[in-house]
């Protein structure tokens, strides 16, 4: 029956790709569609799906979901647009992330401790090309909008920023963060950025009943300013402020002031992407071992990221264009270091089909392996 199932998706997504293979973000509705009720109103979806292999070197996998293949982050995108008028919006977005595989359940292809769907981001505001944009909900963070996206352009990535390194992106702020007013605004040549995180939840970060340890984002702030140089060159800063505490049971929480400060740089001349980021984290990594509310965290850490990608086009029916990179990260801090090389290849094909084929070279503290990724991705 499984494996039913799993045909049963195959064809199901075939056909989907098939029906939308020449759309790149469909246009469901356009402003001035001549609807009495609906016509300032504009409607969009697109998405990605991505399968995805990982094969960690050395026969370390120990029959992993992952190296058997996986849904490697594929999502979906609704946007809403309301034009009360040439200049001022209402606009709205959602974004869930889906396991295909898990939805099907395609046995030994799912982390079964994981839910099929995500929220990845779910926010809505009011935009104005005179005034910039004020935005609230679940969305991605300051710093993340303004440093992390910069190099996070490839598969195995993210290993040396902020973003995705804390207890949670979602709670801690630092990725997608939940409860986010978020404001831009473009000031010549400057794009600036500005967030206020309100109090969240409590997220569990694990232990027994009697000794559980609680995360809570109590409030916080960021600012963060892209100023283009030129068309292509890009120079960026930013910095994030969290107050947070950590409870263990029916203790007393331990208050911590959580920072992130960074700054990146992209450049992509013709056909070239070259970026890179350097960034500095207090209180914000958590200890690796021995973790308790008045030690979590290990103090300041370092981290760093670069790509370099020459994409050459390609005029050729099925083949669109080819980009080999290289990349790198690194994070440091008092007893452990990451280092991560890696070399890659991303096709593009047409149809929007796209097969990144990736090599990560490891170089850390606890002697992680080499890895090989594979993905095949669609987007629309």
């Amino acid at each position: 029956m499984k494996i039913n199932q799993g045909v049963f998706a195959v064809t199901a997504v075939g056909a989907l790709l098939y029906a939308a293979s020449a759309s790149a973000e469909i246009t469901l509705l356009d402003r001035g569609n001549g609807s009495p009720v609906l016509n300032n109103l504009k409607l969009q979806v697109g998405g990605s799906i991505r399968a995805q292999y990982r094969n960690k070197m050395g026969g370390s996998d120990d029959g992993s979901y992952m190296h058997r293949g996986y849904d490697g982050g594929t999502r979906l995108r609704f946007t809403a647009e309301y034009f009360l008028s040439d200049d001022l919006r209402l606009l709205g977005y959602y974004e869930p992330g889906l396991d295909i595989f898990n939805t099907v359940d395609w046995d030994r292809h799912y982390d079964h401790d994981k839910d099929n769907t995500t929220r990845r981001q779910l926010y809505v505001g009011v935009a104005s090309n005179t005034y910039g944009t004020l935005t609230y909900g679940k969305q991605n963070s300051v710093f993340y909008s303004v440093i992390g996206e910069k190099t996070d352009v490839w598969d195995n990535d993210m290993h040396g920023q902020g973003p995705g390194n804390g207890v949670n992106g979602d709670y801690d702020g630092s990725y997608r963060a939940r409860d986010l007013l978020k404001y831009v605004k473009d000031i010549g040549p400057v794009k600036l950025t500005l967030g206020w995180t309100l109090p969240t939840n409590d997220y569990y970060l694990g232990g027994d009943e009697a000794n559980l340890l609680r995360y809570k984002r109590k409030s916080g702030g960021a600012i963060g300013a892209d100023y283009r140089v030129t068309p292509d060159l890009t120079l960026s800063a930013a910095y994030s402020y969290t107050r947070a505490e950590i409870r263990q049971g029916d203790g007393d929480p331990t208050g911590y002031d959580q920072q992130m400060s960074g700054t990146a740089i992209q450049w992509k001349p013709d056909n070239w992407t070259l970026s890179a980021m350097v960034g500095v984290y207090e209180d914000f990594v958590p200890l690796r071992d021995n973790r308790v509310p008045t030690d979590y965290f290990e103090g300041t850490a370092q981290g760093w990221e670069y790509f370099a990608g020459y994409k050459f086009p390609l005029d050729m029916p099925l083949l669109k264009s080819t980009q080999p990179y290289v990349a790198g990260d690194g994070m440091r801090w008092d007893n452990y270091q990451t280092n991560h090389q890696y070399v890659g290849l991303a096709t593009q094909l047409a149809y929007g089909f796209r097969v990144d084929l990736e090599r990560t070279f490891s170089n850390t503290s606890d002697n992680q392996p080499d890895e090989n990724w594979v993905r095949l991705r669609y987007d629309f």
